[in-house]
């Protein structure tokens, strides 16, 4: 079990849609990764914030009966290797005066997911780290089990992102948001 305390090379801050107007106000990002539903009208954001828009339902799986009933063509709404691409390319691309803000719906799920694939791909080898730093800024996390294993195969972490999620010891909470 690491016990690591991460430092980012920028700030992170993780929401939900309803926190948006207010984390904006405060947290001032320059970068902006916004998680949506496949029928949310996109949101607006200033002109000087670079943003990265998916819009996929947060499902867990894609397997079994769900994976039978999902044409090809809807595959894109859901979870897909490509999504964590994406939220990896962009998170490479942040400069240490950046700051990152990470939304979905509720700030629970898909954005927790797009937090770990970021500290992650940063911190490599340092995932219950990663995971305790995640559950510090956003105590309620319960990152999207799908998103995280397609980072954790782009990453080549072996399992490592999803064991963290599932270790015994529950992170502990610091209270920061």
């Amino acid at each position: 079990m690491s016990k690591q305390v991460i430092d980012l090379a920028f700030g992170l801050s993780i929401c939900g849609v309803d926190e948006l107007p207010v984390r904006i106000k405060r947290f001032k990002p320059t970068h902006l990764i916004s998680v949506s539903d496949p029928v949310d009208t996109p949101l607006h954001f200033p002109s000087a914030i670079e943003v990265l828009r998916l819009a996929f339902w947060d499902v867990h799986s894609l397997s079994g009966l769900v994976s039978q009933m999902v044409s090809h063509e809807e595959r894109h709404h859901y979870p897909v290797p490509d999504h964590a691409e994406s939220i990896l390319a962009f998170g490479r691309n942040i400069p240490a005066s950046g700051r990152l803000l990470i939304h979905c719906w509720a700030g629970v799920s898909r954005s927790t997911a797009a937090a770990m694939l970021v500290i992650c791909q940063q911190h490599p080898g340092h995932e219950q780290s990663a995971f305790k730093l995640v559950k510090a800024l956003r105590p309620q996390a319960d990152p999207n089990r799908l998103l995280v294993k397609y980072g954790d195969r782009l990453l080549k972490a072996k399992g490592r992102m999803l064991a963290a999620l599932d270790a015994d010891d529950p992170p502990e909470s610091t209270g920061h948001q």
